[in-house]
């Protein structure tokens, strides 16, 4: 693949993606450091990642780590599109 190809398909791959954007990041990590405790949603699991939108420690179950933000942060739009399977990633068989 040369690498004006390879330009022209990521072109149409951001094109296809631009929904996904919408998640943007407010400030570069809010909360420094290292993440631990309790989720700061749940309040029930240890704390793993450090949602990058709002900055709270989260859980495995309360954070998206494709997209690096905590269940309280990602749009109500990105979860119909999830939950109707609506990423534009084809499925692996």
């Amino acid at each position: 693949m040369t690498e004006e190809s390879m330009n022209e398909e990521l072109r149409k791959w951001i094109e296809e993606h631009k929904d996904f954007r919408d998640i943007e990041i407010e400030e570069e990590d809010k909360r420094p450091g290292e993440v631990t405790g309790k989720c700061e949603i749940c309040g029930v699991r240890d704390a793993k990642y450090r949602c990058l939108k709002c900055g709270r420690a989260v859980c495995a179950s309360c954070y998206w780590v494709m997209f690096g933000v905590c269940k309280e942060c990602i749009s109500e739009d990105m979860l119909k599109k999830l939950k109707k399977k609506d990423t534009g990633i084809d499925e692996i068989r």
